[in-house]
């Protein structure tokens, strides 16, 4: 089954991305910050990371540049409300980024394409 870490410091998001993606077949995991998550990422092998960008501890650009280091082949997307870092991350390591707000739909669209369909039907 596929696997994604979902990094999100707020609670509600974190719900939601995790139940909507559970709901087409990917099986999820989630931290709320990148520290937690790296420790979930030396626990287990996951298919994608799909982080918040602004977050305590540890931010995802950050977190994105210690995975990549480790593991250079992982998916991994930024999500931020804040446009103009979307080109400054893609420039400085190569991440793409999900622009909030973005709908689920979307979300689904760029995970499809990068680690395939969904195992169940929408």
């Amino acid at each position: 089954m596929t696997k994604i870490l979902i990094v999100e410091d707020e609670p509600g998001s974190l719900k939601i991305l995790r139940y909507f993606l559970g709901h087409h077949g990917y099986e999820t995991a989630g931290a709320k910050d990148g520290l937690e998550a790296l420790e979930l990422f030396s626990q287990s092998r996951y298919d994608l990371v799909l982080s918040d960008l602004k977050m305590p501890q540890m931010d995802g650009l950050a977190l994105a540049q210690r995975i990549l280091s480790t593991i250079p082949l992982t998916p991994f997307f930024l999500m931020t409300a804040d446009d103009s870092v979307h080109t400054k991350a893609i420039r400085e390591v190569g991440i793409p980024c999900l622009i909030k707000p973005f709908s689920l739909e979307e979300l689904l669209a760029r995970v499809q394409k990068v680690i395939g369909r969904p195992l169940l039907p929408s």
